[in-house]
């Protein structure tokens, strides 16, 4: 035997230095892990032949073998899986096994002397490591190995990252390894004398045993690298096939896809069929084998999979969810072409009646039923009683206060005025400045907004000005363009310190993918995140959050507290890492015992197009619309402004904002309302609360919200002085109010442009868009008529009786009422709305 001059230390030594465990000796001592063993290949408690217990080695007692090798045959040699799971499968040590150790395999050394192995081992492995000749080692072939403890255990998806990254170490240095070691069930061969034996212990007193954050930067690249891998592979498969049209289901019929996944999921499928996940995103398909990678790749946002195991009946390169799943456990061809329709009648809703048979009864139901009208979205020609408050007095577009100077810089400011958008932006930056501020009303200052106007309007000039103060006042870290997943809400919320504020142009997108049935569950999963962290006293973290993220944040506490040990007295550096520090403290605390109050806010922007076919029913009825206010601005759009702004007036408005935004952040008192106004709030909840209003069979959900949104519109106007005025009070209700007929509007105009629309509720609709858009300056009578005759509903009843002008008995009889009003200036003609609101 060739000894190193630094070889041979006392068994044990390794158990220092850094890496040792303070806790103790025995089973906490690293050294005295009892790991995995066995002897020669073929030693399992589930072998055909001579099935064996699996026997247990220690760290010292590999120490000591290394010092005095025995020297047997391979098929009775010892062998270590550096786990303490008992076991030689790889899936099951992949997802149970606690490893202490790495190790590395030079099988062919290429020229590479014992010694050489050494060195270059110890100036990349940061701690000490036992390295020792292969049994088939010779003078000419030194091959060897390489054990490396670690300081702590490491998981198996860790563990085998750690095993790529020293591999790949030893490669960039010029040794080649085996890669075979990238395997959690992958026996490693002990000491064994052969003709060529050598052997050294690395015992770095000053560093001890590897601690695994020492690698933690690779790490990171590794886990970037194994995700943008995955990520490749996902993208070059096909997606998966789209069930959603494949039948049409009748009035009060079951939708066959959405009642599969609603009662299936993939991944239960997947596991009561006998696949073996090894990570939440890998698995080994059913009756597939088990050793090397795992050949499935599954979802969890998704819920679908994709397998590359060879003889999978699913390895076709596509993704494939729980239907496909579904299909095959049920015994039909899932791509033969009516497999679907086989499902449907396979898959029973109750006993004896499958989803076909169902569907069938509900066709004839609906052939015989009459059909249904919708008066509610019409005016009830008897005021319900009590009355509500008058708002006729009110001016929308000018809010009382710092909120009407901020509309008036707006309007002054922009190219193409839309001063309809301007109240919402208003609210939404004092709110966000204002978000730690109490009322006496317990409402909190969270606001979702959507704004409806034509494309090229001047939505941008209410964003750009939000985002512009917000950064003024110190909160542009708070405000977000768009989020894609429910986790970059929870992640923004956390990053912004309990505060978010979402300012989305084009949110039809938004809005869409979170109702869109065939929409990623991650998708889907965002709208229950928005009505919770809008609404909820205290926001609780999922599992599967906590477990990601509570890592970084302590890790990122750990290493802010040792940075503050090493300040010294350098004071200004000190304060600025107890900021951090309180901060990453705070979010664990969150993440253990939930967030406190979060503010989150949605300002909304699209057009009509896109946006109008959002206020639905079903919206209504999921809490989404009760939530939000809505302002839907008129049909045309504003003249380019061409004159120069007053520079006086506007630098004005922009001290007077400045200093009420400052006097919003400064201020604690809590917002209370004067007598006038909490009489006036105190009616207008009367008559939200009266029944017609509170139960109403389509509105009801947002009456019933009403009083919240009351609350919280009349406590952010008085931010700034603390106290709600009747003036306050006024203002909120008609921005209520006027949400509420816009939402009924747009309702009214969904039904106009359906098919089977009658009379009375086209016309009235054709009224509305009359008020709404000859308001000052008013239209010319060939624009309105355009506007007035757009919904399929008017052509369907033009064209019943063509001898009638519906038009012009419109027009005709608003004139007469006194509605609306023709102007005439020179040669050129307007009608101009009357009415009062």
């Amino acid at each position: 035997m060739t000894e190193l001059q630094r070889a041979t230390p006392a068994s044990g030594q390794l158990n220092g230095g850094e890496g040792t465990n303070q806790k103790g000796q025995g089973q906490y001592n690293p050294t005295e892990q009892k790991l995995c063993s066995g002897y020669g290949q073929y030693h399992s408690p589930t072998a055909k032949k001579n099935p064996r217990p699996l026997v247990t080695v220690t760290l010292s007692d590999i120490e000591a073998m290394a010092a005095e090798p025995p020297s047997v045959a391979k098929d009775s040699a010892q062998w270590v899986i550096p786990s303490t799971l008992l076991t030689r499968k790889h899936a099951e040590q992949h997802a149970n096994g606690e490893f202490w150790a790495l190790w590395g395999d030079v099988d062919e050394a290429n020229g590479l002397a014992f010694t050489e192995l050494v060195e270059t081992a110890s100036g990349l492995i940061p701690g000490g490591f036992i390295a020792y000749t292969s049994r088939s080692a010779t003078e000419a072939n030194q091959k060897a190995r390489l054990i490396v403890p670690l300081s702590e255990p490491v998981s198996g998806g860790v563990w085998l990252a750690l095993q790529k990254i020293l591999n790949d170490k030893l490669e960039a240095a010029g040794v080649t390894p085996d890669r075979v070691t990238e395997r959690t069930g992958q026996p490693c061969y002990l000491p064994n004398r052969g003709e060529f034996y050598s052997y050294h212990v690395e015992a770095s007193e000053w560093m001890g045993m590897m601690n695994p954050d020492r690698w933690a930067d690779e790490l990171v690249e590794e886990a970037e690298r194994q995700h943008a891998e995955e990520e490749t592979r996902k993208a070059k498969a096909k997606p998966a096939k789209d069930y959603s049209k494949a039948v049409e289901v009748p009035p009060g019929g079951i939708h066959p896809s959405d009642y599969f996944l609603s009662n299936y999921r993939a991944r239960d499928l997947l596991d009561s069929a006998g696949a073996i996940f090894v990570s939440e995103a890998k698995f080994y398909s059913p009756g597939r084998d088990k050793d090397g990678n795992p050949g499935g790749i599954y979802d969890p946002e998704t819920d679908r999979f994709i397998t590359y195991h060879e003889k999978d009946p699913f390895c076709d390169g596509q993704w494939h969810g729980a239907i496909d799943l579904l299909m095959h456990l049920e015994g039909i061809d899932f791509r033969s072409p009516d497999a679907f329709i086989k499902l449907c009648r396979t898959i029973e809703t109750e006993p004896g009646v499958s989803i076909e048979l169902h569907n069938q009864r509900a066709f004839r139901e609906a052939e015989s039923a009459p059909k249904a009208d919708i008066n509610a979205l019409f005016n009830n020609p008897e005021e319900p009683e009590p009355k509500p408050p008058s708002r006729a007095s009110v001016d929308l577009l000018n809010p009382p206060g710092l909120a009407g100077v901020i509309c008036k810089y707006m309007n002054m400011t922009a190219r193409r005025p839309r001063p309809e958008l301007y109240p919402f932006a208003a609210l939404h930056l004092m709110a966000l400045i204002g978000r730690k501020r109490q009322n006496v009303f317990g409402a909190k200052h969270n606001l979702m907004t959507l704004a409806i106007a034509p494309t090229a309007a001047g939505k941008e000039k209410a964003q750009d000005t939000v985002k512009r103060l917000a950064k003024e006042h110190y909160c542009s870290n708070l405000v977000f363009g768009n989020a894609g997943s429910f986790k970059d809400l929870i992640y923004n919320l956390l990053e912004g310190d309990g505060a978010s504020l979402y300012i989305v142009d084009e949110v039809h997108s938004l809005l869409g993918s979170m109702k869109d049935k065939n929409a990623a569950t991650y998708e889907k999963k965002m709208e229950a995140d928005i009505l919770t962290m809008n609404s909820t006293e205290l926001y609780t973290f999922r599992g599967i959050e906590k477990r990601s993220l509570m890592d970084i944040y302590q890790k990122q506490a750990s290493q802010l507290e040792k940075a503050l040990d090493e300040a010294g007295d350098d004071t200004e550096k000190a304060e600025k890492l107890e900021r951090a520090l309180a901060k990453a403290q705070r979010r664990v605390d969150w993440l253990e015992n939930g967030l406190p109050d979060p503010f989150f806010s949605l300002m909304g922007h699209s057009v009509p197009e896109r946006l109008d076919s959002f206020i639905r029913v079903d919206n209504i009825a999921s809490g989404f619309l009760g939530r939000t206010l809505v302002t839907r601005c008129p049909d045309t759009r504003a003249k380019l402004r061409r004159t120069p702004v007053d520079e006086g007036e506007q630098a004005l408005c922009e001290f007077t904002i400045d200093e009420g935004l400052q006097r919003i952040r400064r201020s604690g008192t809590t917002i209370a309302a004067n007598d006038e106004a909490a009489d006036y709030l105190e009616a207008c909840i009367d008559w939200y609360e009266a029944d017609e209003q509170l139960n109403h069979h389509i509105a009801g959900g947002i009456y019933a919200r009403a009083p919240e949104h009351l609350f919280r519109v009349a406590s952010i106007l008085a931010l700034e002085e603390g106290t709600i005025t009747l003036e306050h009070a006024r203002y909120a209700d008609a921005l209520v109010k006027q949400s509420i007929d816009d939402v009924s509007y747009i309702l009214l105009k969904a039904y106009s442009e359906g098919d089977g629309a009658q009379e009375r509720g086209v016309m009235e609709h054709a009224r509305q868009t009359v008020h709404r858009n000859c308001k000052a300056p008013g239209l010319p009578e060939s624009r309105l008529k355009q506007l007035v005759t757009k919904p399929k509903g008017w052509a369907d009843l033009q064209n019943k009786d063509k001898t009638r002008d519906r038009f012009r008995e419109l027009v005709e009889s608003m004139v007469a009422a006194g509605e609306l009003e023709k102007v005439t200036d020179g040669r050129k003609e307007r009608y101009l709305s009357r009415a009062v609101v």
